[in-house]
């Protein structure tokens, strides 16, 4: 990236503070790979669609993530619900998202076993998924017709991508508004981090569950979170040269700062 181009841009770095925002951010992060994946027309495009898919498919396996996500939609209704008698609330902009929370809670709740189920019953993809945690395994000689299929045509990968990711699309849904709602409940603060670190209590009695630090795009730092719910450590870094680790900048950082709590 160019200088006059990364000037413009925004560098955010977030840190979610329990697990379940970090599985959400991870799921955010592999479904938009997806997509990526999918609306390019080689071989290596779908190849990523593929391994980005079976990537999303073990983290549903891992727990119950339908319960969790319906316990965090319920719980992200029951806190907005309140806000409808609120003066100076955009009543139609809230009870936009409001419906949309229930709309996908029913998907939820209507959907027949573990999220993912059909998929990893899939004989072609069971197939792929076998054969992905092992270096290379997704090889012609390993799985010819995954081979076969990669040679098809561009429109029908992609449509057979499209199918398969359609099944999880409720769950890219819910994880979509979700982190959506919980950043947009901070407001932005600016903050300086004196010698290059910033600490903070955060405030007991607010579920706080993600922080996020900006820069402007052309920063010569970032920023390492730590934390829990009830504190923040932000040390702003700076890459030495070749493989030099990065050090904490002596600097003062202006920087800033969402808590997101809802």
């Amino acid at each position: 990236m160019h200088e006059a181009e990364s000037a413009g841009k925004v560098l955010r770095f977030e840190q979610p503070l329990n697990e379940r925002m970090r599985t959400l951010m991870r799921l955010e992060m592999l479904f938009g790979q997806g997509e990526f994946g999918i609306a390019g027309d080689s071989e290596w495009h779908s190849r990523v669609a593929i391994a980005t898919l079976a990537e999303i498919l073990e983290l549903l396996s891992r727990g119950d993530l339908k319960s969790e996500l319906i316990k965090e939609l319920e719980r992200v209704t029951s806190t907005l619900q309140p806000l409808m008698d609120n003066p100076g609330v955009d009543t139609d902009r809230l009870q936009y998202v409001i419906h949309q929370c229930e709309r996908l809670l029913d998907r939820l709740r209507g959907h027949p076993g573990q999220l993912g189920l059909a998929l990893r019953q899939d004989e072609f993809l069971a197939g792929i998924m076998q054969r992905s945690g092992i270096a290379g395994g997704t090889c012609a000689f390993d799985l010819p017709a995954y081979h076969y299929w990669l040679h098809r045509g561009a429109g029908q990968r992609r449509q057979a991508l499209e199918d398969w990711y359609s099944n999880l699309d409720s769950v890219r849904q819910a994880v979509k508004l979700i982190l959506q709602l919980i950043r947009d409940s901070a407001l932005p603060r600016s903050h300086t981090a004196q010698d290059g670190i910033y600490q903070r209590n955060l405030e007991r009695g607010s579920a706080f569950q993600l922080v996020c630090v900006e820069l402007p795009g052309d920063s010569p730092w970032f920023a390492e979170i730590s934390g829990s719910r009830h504190f923040i450590t932000i040390r702003f870094m700076e890459q030495g040269a070749g493989a030099e680790r990065p050090t904490q900048t002596l600097h003062d950082v202006d920087f800033i700062l969402r808590c997101c709590a809802l």
